[in-house]
């Protein structure tokens, strides 16, 4: 079980890990709400107060999409950006992977259309 953990989460132990996710998680909740604060209030597909669960369902695709490109960051972190597993790294992975998510599922919509 160590060795699968060892390939799971590169050189980092269990509580690093954990810990850097949740700080990017934190970055792709900043970047989520300051997203928000962009809405149409006034638009019939939107809700005039603001509603967390409508936020989440509302950009569900985006944030699957920005959690797996986050895991994958944070485990090739040595491998693809030379880094060490640090808060600071984690905090900025999740503030800008959570912005390429975005620009991706964009273009996916327009390509839809």
């Amino acid at each position: 079980m160590k060795k699968f953990l060892d390939l799971l989460l590169g050189t980092s132990d269990v509580p690093t890990y954990m810990a850097a996710l949740l700080f990017a998680l934190i970055g792709v909740a900043i970047v989520l709400l300051l997203k928000s604060k962009k809405r149409d209030k006034n638009s019939p597909n939107t809700p005039y107060h603001f509603d967390v669960w409508f936020l989440i369902q509302d950009n569900l695709k985006e944030i699957i999409l920005g959690l797996l490109l986050i895991l994958m960051a944070l485990r090739f972190s040595m491998e693809y950006a030379g880094e060490n597993l640090t808060m600071y790294y984690a905090f900025g992975v999740g503030l800008s992977l959570q912005k390429v998510s975005s620009w991706i599922s964009n273009v996916e919509l327009k390509a839809r259309q």
